[in-house]
């Protein structure tokens, strides 16, 4: 999606743009929107080919989008090329495998976060600063009905909990706690629905029905259409049409690079309830932070906030009774969900940044 926005904004500025797209598919170059699309070939992060790519079209700039701690096999041959890293930092201090690919292949960090960019700056370095922006015209304020009309679970009253979260690992995204938190909520308020956006089973992810039947909410838990969703058949317009029938979002995890739902949710007018840790915080303009406990993340070799049980679900009374009173914040999270339109981030954000990276590539 970030793709999607940035690359025409860029091409509008008279630069000739190829994507890269190893993550997503294989076999042969593809044309999207008038832009030629490069597959992966043998390595799913692309590190055999990302050299060769940025020399056979003689490219001024290569800018990854990606975690680069997955750049790890092609990091010392990276100084070969112009590069710059947009990647999400969600833990503290840098995870290892990042310092060690920023550090071998010279790259020029852009922090997506400010607090990646703190974390960032602790570690030495000297990164750039772009946000992720979204859609305003698409993300945007509108009627309930089209999505709570197609669940048969949701009735006009019912207080709509939504999650948007890839099932992929079994910890940062906070299912467990989540799921815990809205069974106990539940009870209290048994007209109340949990809307999951993400695969009911995955490996190494959650069987999420299984946990779901463990803790009594099976009737009260919902998924999208799943060939649809596994095929990336649901687009903007579906999606944005999900977050309009939710009362709120719940994004409670561990950890966070950026945390894009939680502006999407808001753009719609949508508050949301999330962790009071990494990137999360700073895109909370409009609802409950959750205080959490420090939790040690192996595979970054860093820390992440485990949130409190207890505070989700006191966010979760809080919104719900802000719904009864009629003070939802609804207007104010459309407010500071536009600060993040993507024009506005990318006359604002990426015309500078562009600027800065030609003049340290000077």
């Amino acid at each position: 999606m970030q793709t999607a926005l940035v690359v025409p904004r860029l091409a509008s500025l008279g630069h000739k743009v190829v994507i890269s797209a190893p993550y997503s598919f294989g076999g042969s170059i593809l044309e999207w929107e008038g832009f030629r699309v490069l597959p992966s070939v043998r390595d799913q992060a692309g590190n055999d080919v990302i050299i060769q790519n940025h020399e056979f079209y003689e490219a001024d700039l290569t800018i990854t989008l990606c975690d680069v701690f997955g750049l790890l096999k092609s990091a010392k041959a990276l100084p070969q090329i112009n590069i710059a890293h947009w990647f999400p930092v969600d833990a503290t201090p840098l995870g290892e495998a990042d310092v060690t690919v920023l550090r071998e292949g010279q790259g020029i960090p852009i922090a997506m976060s400010q607090f990646g960019r703190n974390v960032l700056r602790a570690e030495g370095a000297d990164p750039l600063y772009v946000p992720h922006g979204v859609d305003t015209a698409v993300f945007s304020p509108g009627d309930k009905g089209p999505y709570r009309e197609t669940v048969p679970e949701i009735g006009p009253d019912t207080f709509v909990i939504g999650i948007c979260a890839m099932n992929r690992d079994p910890y940062r995204k906070g299912l467990h706690e989540q799921m815990l938190t809205f069974s106990r909520f539940h009870a209290r308020h048994p007209d109340s629905v949990l809307a999951l956006h993400t695969a009911p089973v995955a490996n190494p992810g959650l069987n999420i029905p299984g946990l779901a039947a463990r803790l009594g909410i099976s009737g009260a838990v919902t998924f999208p259409d799943q060939y649809m969703y596994d095929t990336g058949g649901i687009g903007r317009e579906q999606l944005a049409t999900w977050y309009r029938g939710l009362d709120i979002l719940s994004m409670c995890s561990y950890g966070e690079g950026f945390g894009l739902p939680l502006i999407e949710a808001q753009a719609c007018g949508i508050p949301v309830v999330t962790t009071d840790g990494s990137a999360m915080p700073e895109l909370c303009g409009t609802g409950w932070l959750v205080s959490g406990t420090p939790f040690w993340s192996s595979g970054n070799g860093a820390w992440w906030v485990r949130p409190d049980v207890t505070d989700i679900g006191s966010a979760y009374e809080l919104a719900w009774q802000a719904r009864e009173d009629g003070e939802m914040p609804n207007r104010q999270a459309r407010e500071f969900g536009l600060l993040f339109d993507a024009d506005r981030v990318f006359t604002q954000f990426w015309k500078p940044c562009l600027a800065e990276i030609e003049e340290r590539i000077r």
